[in-house]
């Protein structure tokens, strides 16, 4: 299967996507490369449950996606590994609300994507992790966000849609 997102944790290539081997070893939706070898993260996200995204937030690995458990814990479409096991990021998003974008912006955690609530509270598609709650991000956007990137000291958002807050757009903001 495809593999959707790629990052680096304790020197480590980590691979998340739709695949269920990683170099013939069994990977459930996401693996690590050691630089020899490919290894499972735990038993991995549930089936159908993609791994879209993925980043390093106060030394955890966050995993974003289509999933609802990960290492067989409730996780609602994200979800972080310590190193060892996986836990549940809050409670996650509203059903449906996959995750597909990740990013660290201003010592938070920045989540994108189909989602309309995280943690409980109304967040259009794009939220914030100050590391113990989800919250809003502005008024968020009125379609998909796809990416999320730092750049010149701001935040800039992609993806299918054609406002951000109060302002009219095309796309990227």
């Amino acid at each position: 299967g495809d593999v959707k997102s790629l990052t680096v944790f304790n020197s480590e290539l980590i691979a998340g996507g739709v695949f269920t081997t990683a170099g013939g070893v069994s990977a459930s939706r996401i693996a690590r490369w050691n630089g020899t070898v490919w290894q499972a993260l735990g038993t991995g996200m549930n089936n159908n449950g993609d791994v879209d995204s993925l980043t390093v937030f106060s030394s955890q690995l966050i995993a974003g996606g289509a999933f609802t458990t990960a290492g067989g814990v409730s996780a609602n479409y994200i979800a972080r590994w310590n190193g060892s096991v996986w836990q549940a990021l809050g409670s996650g998003m509203n059903s449906n609300g996959t995750v597909l974008a990740l990013t660290v912006f201003n010592t938070e955690l920045i989540a994108g994507g189909a989602f309309s609530t995280a943690g409980g509270v109304s967040a259009s598609r794009i939220a914030r992790w100050n590391g113990t709650a989800w919250q809003p991000l502005s008024s968020g956007v009125n379609g998909n966000v796809d990416s999320l990137a730092v750049y010149s000291a701001g935040l800039i958002v992609g993806g299918a849609f054609t406002t951000a807050g109060a302002v009219s757009l095309n796309y990227i903001a």
